[in-house]
């Protein structure tokens, strides 16, 4: 039976195109670890239509919060 975690994604400072408050919900498979980047620069590009950079993506510029 495969994990599946859901993850509230909150940005806590502004980088790039990340403004602080964005926040986004991911479901994880497979595994009990965070989302990893590509799932969150998905997420937020799908939900606020912009543009993310992989690099604005790291722990320090988000607070992960698992919901299920």
């Amino acid at each position: 039976m495969a994990y599946k975690n859901l993850w509230k994604v909150t940005v806590v400072k502004n980088a790039g195109k990340l403004t602080k408050g964005m926040t986004v919900e991911i479901i994880v498979t497979g595994t009990t670890a965070y989302p990893n980047a590509k799932q969150i620069i998905e997420a937020i590009e799908a939900k606020y239509n912009v543009i993310v950079s992989s690099c604005h993506c790291g722990n320090s510029n988000l607070e992960f919060t698992k919901l299920g």
